[in-house]
């Protein structure tokens, strides 16, 4: 039988060798990555991925797909300018029009369909995964690629479902390990803060799950207080993850610096409000539409009122020195008294002790004349 079997081969080992340098040497990269894979969505009646078999080989090629089209790149500034313009609106984040044109020519465009479709796939495969309610430890490796792959392409719809279903429904079945509990929830933590300012969801997660993670609690402390330069040096140094999520409070908290500056001084320097900020002056204005003046390294916010119509005034003599000016007070012109009657000395029967007061009533003089 032994023999027989290997007579059955149609292809001999040289062959087969062939064959398979012909497959390791094919270039990954050129294949169509852009297009979507076969596979539908659970939701609209294709059930093929609630096969555990189908859902691993799905799972393995998205990951390829998703490695190499990250790995295409040539550096990272390259790569977080296509990750930022996937979602620019949901992130509020802000690309200057000036930085299209002074690009370099090596830079690659934004082939923003290529991940698209990725997340497209991510999808699917989240479907599946529900579907088949599987909750085993591919499920679990599966979830937390996704997480963390969508918080890097800035796709909350993709990463905010399935950091929940890891840590409301897969963890009461298949417990996850304490770092990546602290790691989930404070990703959880953040996105409940920075998008939606859920401050009490927020800290009702770290209540739940027991997060100690200071930069987390840090970064949720300085959107509370809207201590700007907490925010700042907190997200600088958190890692890539947690300053994808911090990215989606970025243009409120310069918003509300630009607010207290504008309202605490007359004129700042330009370093000073790019520290408040985080961005340059010349983007700030730009975005913001800021009609602030700039003179000699200063930003002018409202110029100080002129000491024009005020009684007080100074001015500077020839010699250097000052004098001030007071202005004279308002004589007013005396007015002679109004002089008063002269009142003569009663006489007769009305200087008798019968008489009545000038000032009673009508009563008391009708009792004097009875009298009298």
């Amino acid at each position: 039988m032994m023999f027989k079997r290997q007579a059955q081969t149609p292809t001999s080992s040289a062959s087969i060798t062939q064959a398979g340098m012909a497959r390791s040497t094919k270039d990954w990269s050129k294949t169509t990555t852009s297009k979507p894979l076969e596979y539908g969505l659970a939701s609209k009646g294709d059930t093929r991925l609630a096969d555990h078999s189908n859902q691993e080989s799905f799972f393995h090629t998205i990951q390829t797909r998703y490695l190499t089209h990250i790995g295409s790149f040539p550096s990272v500034p390259a790569l977080d300018e296509q990750l930022s313009a996937l979602s620019i609106a949901s992130n509020n984040t802000y690309i200057p029009l000036s930085s299209t044109s002074t690009s370099q020519p090596s830079t690659p465009k934004p082939d923003l369909t290529t991940l698209q479709n990725i997340l497209m796939d991510m999808r699917k495969l989240r479907e599946g995964l529900l579907a088949s309610n599987r909750l085993d430890d591919f499920a679990k490796t599966a979830y937390i690629f996704i997480a963390r792959a969508a918080i890097l392409m800035s796709h909350p719809e993709s990463y905010f479902p399935s950091i929940r279903h890891l840590l409301y429904v897969l963890h009461k079945q298949n417990p996850l390990s304490n770092p990546e509990i602290n790691e989930l929830a404070g990703y959880l933590m953040l996105h409940l803060a920075c998008s939606t300012n859920s401050y009490h969801d927020a800290y009702e997660v770290r209540q739940t799950f027991k997060v100690r993670d200071h930069r987390v609690d840090m970064a949720i402390r300085a959107l509370v207080d809207g201590d700007y330069w907490l925010f700042w040096s907190t997200k600088k140094s958190v890692d890539g993850y947690k300053s994808k999520i911090m990215d989606r409070a970025v243009k409120d908290v310069r918003k509300h610096a630009l607010k207290c500056v504008g309202s605490a001084y007359h004129a700042v320097e330009i370093e000073f409000l790019e520290g408040c900020t985080g961005r340059e002056w010349e983007v700030l204005r730009e975005e913001f539409t800021i009609a602030w003046e700039e003179d000699a390294g200063k930003i002018i916010i409202r110029k100080r009122p002129d000491a024009k119509g005020k009684n007080l005034n100074v001015r500077k003599e020839e010699k250097g020195e000052v004098k001030r000016e007071v202005a004279e007070p308002v004589v007013k012109p005396k007015v002679d008294p109004i002089p008063k009657p002269k009142v003569e000395a009663p006489t007769g029967l009305a200087a008798s002790r019968w008489a009545a007061p000038s000032n009673e009533g009508a009563q008391q003089k009708d009792n004097w004349t009875k009298w009298g």
